[in-house]
């Protein structure tokens, strides 16, 4: 068996359920399922045990570790978030966009507002890009 990289992120991909969580435990550290359930009360209705069950699947996926402390569980990531928002961005742009960027690319800056700074490193990335053409 090929030995992974350590800073590679898992081989199986995230549901948008598992990203939502995964977002909070990237924001918050080392949690609970209850935390994770206080922070995303708000966005949609799910009990205790639908979000234990979901970071219980996050966890085998690789992209959590778990830790009990008595009768609790701590959910700590074990991916950094830019390696695995790289990795799904990727398969995005292979799997719907046949590897092309720009469409993308395009499309978000028509929809967000940038700030100062993004706008400079967008600038940059785009100067770079014509000069090694």
């Amino acid at each position: 068996m090929k030995k992974k990289h350590p800073l590679e992120p898992p081989e199986k991909a995230l549901s948008r359920a598992e990203w939502e969580l995964m977002n909070v435990c990237w924001r918050k550290g080392t949690v609970t399922a209850r935390q994770v359930l206080e922070a995303t009360a708000g966005s949609r209705e799910r009990d205790y045990q639908t979000v234990k069950t979901l970071l219980d699947r996050i966890t085998s996926k690789g992209y959590l570790t778990m830790e009990k402390l008595g009768p609790l569980c701590l959910y700590t990531p074990a991916v950094e978030r830019r390696l695995a928002v790289g990795r799904a961005v990727r398969e995005f742009a292979d799997t719907v966009l046949d590897r092309r960027l720009a469409p993308l690319m395009l499309e978000m800056v028509r929809k967000e507002t940038l700030s100062d700074d993004e706008l400079g490193e967008l600038r940059d990335l785009l100067d770079r890009q014509s000069e090694e053409r």
